[in-house]
C-alpha cells in the first residue's frame, strides 16, 4: 500500500471516529430536544383540559379517539376515580395495541397535571393524558436516516478529499523521487534540488544530496584501488610471464621442466586474463565494454579447459567425463578470453564442491544455442541457488575460496549476451551455460 493510501485511509478513519463521536453527541441532543417540544405540547393540552373540568357538580371534557385520559380525585387522604379512558395504559410509557385488526402498534407519552379545587380546598384534581407518540418516532427516525445518509456522505467527501490532499502534500517527495530516478549510477555528479522552505523535506533531501557524495566518494576510491592494483600487479606478471618464456625458449632447459614451466606460464596468463576481468567488472554498468570478438570453436574450448584443470581434479580425487554432441562446424563469435575464464570458473567450481571419488559430467550441445552444462556431486541434499552469483557469498565456508568464481562468471555472462543457470537438488549440482547466437549477436551489434 502506497503512503498516500495510509494517509488517506488514516485520516479518513480520523474523520469517521472524530465526525461519528460528535454526529452521535448532536443526533441525542435532537432527540431530547423533539421529546421536550413533544412533552410541552402534551402538557399545554393536558392543562387546558384539566380547567374544563369541574367537581360541582362533575364536569369532564373528553378526550379525542386516540388520546388517553385519567382523573383523580384527592381529598381527605382518599382518592376517587372520576374518569379512565378505555385502554388507558397501565405505565406513564408503554405500548398499546390498537382494537382494530391489522394496524400497527404504537406507544404512549403520559403527562399528569394538577390543580386544587375551589369548592373543596383540601382536595384537588389530578389528570394524566397520554398521547401516542407516533408522530415523534417518525421524526426521530427521519432524522436518524437524515444523519446516517449525512455521515456517509460527508465520509466519502472526506476520503475523495483527503486523496487530493494528500496528493498535494506528497508532491514535494515525488518530486524527490522523480530526480533520484534520473540518477542513473553513482557517477552521475546529478544532486536533488533543495526545497525552497527549510523544513523536513528539505533536511530529508540535503541528507541524500550528502549520501550520494559519500557514495560517490567511495566509489572513486573503489576504482583508484582497482586502477592502483592493475598498475602494481600487471609490471611482476608481465616480469614473470616474460621469464617463463625466455626459458622455454632456451634449449639448455632440460625437456623434462618444460611441461611444469609451461603449465606456469598458463597460470601467470591466467592471473593476467584474471586481472582484466576484475577491472572490467569494476567498470560502471552503463559503460561501454571492451570486446575482442573471435570465432571459437565450443567443443575444443571446453577440452582446452579441461585439461588445464586436470591437475586440480586429481588433487581433489574426482574425475571428469565429458559428452559431446553430434559434430557441427558451426563457430561462436564471442570473446574468448572472457568465454574460457567462464568455463574454467564453473568447471573448478564443479570440481572443488564435488564429493572425493565420484566423477564430474560436462555435456556439450549445439541445437541453434550452445548448450554446456556441467554437474557434479554434492555432500547436501540441495542448497541456495540465487545467492551464488552474489559477490562473496560462499555455499560451504569451510571450503577454500572467497565466493567470487561464480559472481564473475555470472557477470561475464551477460557481458557476452548469455545465461548461467544454477540449479541444485538431489545431491546434484547443475551449471548450464546457455550461449543463444541471436542474442550474441544483438549484443555485439
Amino acid at each position: 500500500m502506497s503512503l498516500r493510501s495510509r494517509i488517506v485511509l488514516a485520516v479518513t478513519a480520523v474523520f469517521a471516529v472524530v465526525s461519528l463521536f460528535t454526529g452521535w453527541l448532536m443526533l441525542d441532543h435532537a432527540e431530547k430536544s423533539l421529546r421536550i417540544a413533544f412533552d410541552r405540547t402534551t402538557q399545554t393540552r393536558a392543562d387546558w383540559l384539566l380547567s374544563q373540568i369541574s367537581t360541582d357538580p362533575v364536569v369532564l371534557p373528553l378526550p379525542t379517539d386516540r388520546e388517553r385520559m385519567q382523573v383523580l380525585y384527592q381529598a381527605y387522604g382518599q382518592t376517587r376515580e372520576l374518569f379512565k379512558s378505555p385502554g388507558f395504559p397501565n405505565k406513564p410509557v408503554s405500548t398499546h395495541r390498537r382494537r382494530h385488526v391489522g394496524e400497527r402498534p404504537y406507544s404512549y407519552r403520559a403527562i399528569t397535571s394538577q390543580v386544587s379545587t375551589e369548592q373543596a380546598p383540601d382536595g384537588r384534581i389530578v389528570l394524566t393524558l397520554a398521547v401516542p407518540d407516533i408522530n415523534l418516532q417518525q421524526d426521530i427516525t427521519r432524522l436518524r436516516l437524515v444523519f446516517g445518509i449525512g455521515w456517509l456522505l460527508s465520509l466519502g467527501l472526506a476520503f475523495i478529499g483527503g486523496y487530493g490532499v494528500a496528493g498535494w502534500l506528497l508532491r514535494p517527495i515525488q518530486s524527490i523521487v522523480d530526480q533520484a530516478n534520473t540518477i542513473s549510477n553513482a557517477t552521475d555528479s546529478s544532486r536533488i534540488a533543495l526545497p525552497k522552505t527549510k523544513d523536513e523535506l528539505y533536511q530529508l533531501t540535503d541528507t541524500l544530496n550528502r549520501m550520494l557524495s559519500r557514495i560517490r566518494e567511495n566509489i572513486d576510491l573503489q576504482r583508484n584501488f582497482f586502477g592502483a592494483a592493475a598498475h602494481e600487479l600487471r609490471t611482476p606478471l608481465t616480469i614473470m610471464k616474460t621469464g617463463l618464456e625466455v626459458t622455454l625458449d632456451n634449449e639448455r632447459v632440460d625437456e623434462s621442466l618444460k611441461p611444469f614451466l609451461a603449465g606456469q606460464l598458463d597460470e601467470v596468463s591466467r592471473l593476467s586474463r584474471l586481472l582484466d576481468e576484475f577491472l572490467t567488472l569494476s567498470r560502471p554498468e552503463d559503460t561501454a565494454q571492451t570486446l575482442r570478438l573471435s570465432e571459437v570453436n565450443i567443443p575444443q574450448l571446453v577440452k582446452k579447459c579441461l585439461n588445464q584443470l586436470v591437475i586440480l581434479a586429481a588433487e581433489y580425487d574426482v574425475d571428469i567425463t565429458v559428452e559431446f554432441g553430434e559434430p557441427t562446424a558451426e563457430t561462436y563469435l564471442t570473446d574468448a578470453v572472457k568465454l574460457e575464464h567462464v568455463l574454467l570458473n564453473l568447471i573448478e567450481n564443479a570440481i572443488k564442491y564435488a564429493v572425493s571419488g565420484t566423477y564430474i559430467h560436462v555435456s556439450v550441445a549445439y541445437d541453434y544455442d550452445w548448450i554446456i552444462r556441467i554437474q557434479n556431486q554434492t555432500v547436501r541434499a540441495d542448497g541456495p541457488t540465487l545467492g551464488l552469483v552474489q559477490p562473496y557469498f560462499q555455499a560451504d565456508p569451510l571450503k577454500e575460496g572467497h565466493g567470487l568464481g561464480l559472481w564473475i562468471s555470472h557477470r561475464l555472462t551477460m557481458l557476452l549476451g548469455g545465461k548461467l543457470r544454477l540449479e541444485w537438488q538431489s545431491f546434484t549440482f547443475t551449471s548450464e551455460l546457455s550461449l543463444p547466437i541471436t542474442i550474441n549477436q544483438h549484443s555485439f551489434s
